[in-house]
């Protein structure tokens, strides 16, 4: 069997600061089934395209695809790229008809009819690395792929849920598929090249508003310290790899596993730094410590409402003071914090807006992220702004609406024009103050850095 899967063209907008900052990170839940097959099917053969990460054309994917030939193949369908799924789709189909393609992923998982009404042969429903090798094996054998659990073959039809997956159990993701060096977190997001992502959990036990979990879930599960080392040696021995941004929704979910991994770090001997992303109510002194003592060097902490109000209707679950001591707490250990925020949820004003942006600038992380509310199909948050009579564009316009520099979402009093105004300005007001941007230029590379941001910053403005 020869399997392909497809990672679909996507990009910022230019209205994202991040457009133009060269973020691109390796599709790793693709890398993750592909290692899969291999460890459940020898002798297969399988290919990853990631079309941005190769910045592929549509005559550049279709070459690849015919001189593959696939047998089956899984595309990534997620909620604003779903015109380029079905399209990448359809390409294989045109090349390659006798082949079975299926849909995987966050949009395919929450609108698996949509995805079969545009041509897929079945959906894959949630974690998708045991139900596509078990359609895979079926494939292989020439059986019909009826009767496996998270495979959805018909609109309609029940669908039974495979249990989770025990982490540890999990294979490395096949990196070697995919050239790392094209790879990089966004302009000021690493220290050292080269650089790559890990993903040691899944499934997250909060309750934010606007968070999907459709494909992982509620019950949180992680890998092993041990594994975690393990992965990290093998991108160090065999990548080279002196860096790791950590892609978890929430690394210090587990304080004890963190703790353990630092030590086993430091144990280890490695020369790594790496980064992380949290919440500011999983943190606390000694594990800081403990963490820029193993190499961290940064943390984004997903505070998403400043103020206790905004905090509230996002359902985040603490307000500004644990935000601000968890910010201090973290630079008072020597790490690098980044903050990322939310503009534009149901329940917002203009004046409740300029509110939150005093409080973000009395957090004063080093680095900070706008996003204006995206909603997601299956989050609390579409449901509230659907009910609402809030939503900008109609559920068909949102399939395509990937970027999350644009409104979405109503706000009274304000049109999408002044919306966008405002997030510019945001921007300004953060990082144009006189204390933050001296301690910028008194850090060892403070000039230069500073120098280039205000180059990149000026023409995203």
């Amino acid at each position: 069997m020869k399997v392909l899967l497809v990672n679909p063209p996507h990009s910022f907008s230019p209205a994202n600061p991040l457009a133009g900052a060269g973020l691109s990170l390796p599709p790793l839940g693709l890398l993750a089934i592909a290692a899969y097959l291999r460890k459940e099917i020898p002798g297969i053969t399988v290919k990853v395209l990631d079309w941005p990460g190769a910045k592929m054309t549509a005559e550049s994917f279709a070459r690849e695809v015919s001189s593959f030939g696939p047998d089956a193949a899984g595309v990534s369908v997620y909620t604003g790229t779903f015109t380029a799924s079905v399209s990448a789709a359809a390409a294989i189909k045109k090349i390659s008809p006798a082949c079975f393609v299926a849909a995987g992923g966050h949009h395919a998982t929450a609108r698996p009819a949509q995805c079969l009404e545009k041509g897929f042969d079945a959906v894959v429903i949630g974690e998708g690395e045991r139900t596509f090798s078990e359609l895979v094996k079926k494939l292989s054998a020439g059986e019909p792929p009826a009767g496996i659990a998270g495979l959805l073959l018909k609109p309609g039809d029940p669908v039974t849920r495979p249990e989770p997956l025990e982490m540890d159990s999990l294979p490395f993701p096949a990196r070697d598929l995919l050239d790392l060096s094209v790879y990089r977190p966004a302009l000021f997001g690493y220290k050292r090249l080269p650089v790559t992502s890990m993903v040691t959990s899944r499934g997250c036990p909060f309750s934010c508003g606007f968070c999907s979990k459709e494909v992982f879930g509620s019950v949180y599960r992680a890998q092993s310290p041990e594994r975690v080392l393990a992965e990290i040696k093998e991108l160090v021995g065999k990548f080279g790899i002196k860096e790791i941004t950590f892609q978890d929704d929430t690394f210090t979910a587990d304080r004890a596993r963190v703790m353990k991994l630092c030590s086993l770090i430091k144990e280890s001997g490695l020369d790594l730094t790496w980064s992380c992303m949290t919440r500011v109510d999983l943190v606390d002194q000694e594990l800081l410590a403990a963490m820029k003592e193993a190499g961290c060097f940064s943390i984004a902490f997903g505070i998403d409402g400043a103020s206790d109000g905004a905090c509230g209707i996002m359902r985040k679950g603490f307000g500004l003071g644990k935000a601000k001591d968890a910010v201090s707490t973290a630079q008072a250990a020597g790490i690098e914090t980044r903050g990322y925020y939310i503009f534009g949820y149901p329940g917002e004003t203009l004046s409740s807006m300029i509110a939150s942006l005093e409080r973000m600038i009395e957090i004063s992380t080093d680095h900070v992220f706008f996003a204006f509310a995206h909603p997601f199909f299956g989050t609390e948050l579409y449901r509230e702004a659907k009910e609402k009579g809030l939503l900008e564009v109609t559920d068909e316009e949102l399939l395509d609406s990937h970027d999350n520099s644009e409104p979405l979402i109503k706000v009274p009093g304000m049109t999408r024009k002044e919306l966008k105004s405002f997030y510019k300005l945001a921007y300004l007001k953060y990082y144009l103050r006189f204390g933050p941007l001296l301690r910028r230029l008194s850090t060892p590379r403070g000039l230069s850095d500073t120098f280039k941001a205000f180059l990149y910053f000026t023409r995203w403005y």
